[in-house]
């Protein structure tokens, strides 16, 4: 699929098979704990008792704990954007380097032009495993009006030889 010919390219697809030899070795991982989903579940204004339900044990949301699902640390990366009007949107992430110590991962970008995308910063070196990095990406896009409902590109983290791909789309 090229998202620049399929707009919806990220959703026509399934996620691929499992490389056994690949998945013991990713390069990068996007780390999530447990509480992350629940400050999740707070910005989505579950109660605290609905929240602790689901967790199985007390749980209080705060306004300084609310996580939105755009800051979730997951690889994909989608928001909803007004069809009339331009968009702005950053996502933040965190990855960890679970491969070789003195890596460093290039960003590479590929996806529909209607889209600008920036990631910030667009190296990431790391001098041994288990460090972390941040980075922010920046999605800028004129009015989706009469275009389509669903634009996607990806943005992957290369260091010759892993490639840690991340999905991106915006949808009306």
């Amino acid at each position: 699929m090229n998202a620049s010919k399929n707009a919806e390219a990220e959703f026509a697809y399934g996620s691929g098979f499992v490389n056994p030899t690949v998945a013991v070795d990713p390069g990068l991982v996007y780390e999530i704990a447990k509480e992350d989903y629940l400050n999740m579940l707070c910005s989505l204004d579950y109660s605290s008792n609905g929240i602790s339900t689901i967790a199985g044990g007390t749980f209080s949301c705060s306004e300084q704990s609310k996580l939105t699902m755009r800051n979730l640390n997951y690889p994909s990366m989608a928001a909803k954007v007004s069809a009339s009007q331009s968009s702005d949107i950053t996502f933040s992430r965190t990855v960890t380097n679970v491969g070789k110590k003195g890596s460093t991962y290039k960003a590479i970008l590929s996806g529909d032009p209607k889209l600008s995308i920036k990631v910030e910063p667009n190296t990431l070196s790391f001098k041994s495993p288990g460090e972390k990095k941040s980075y922010t990406v920046t999605v800028s896009g004129k009015s989706l009006a009469g275009i389509s409902s669903i634009v996607s590109a990806s943005l992957i983290w290369s260091d010759g030889s892993h490639n840690v791909r991340s999905p991106i789309v915006v949808y009306t």
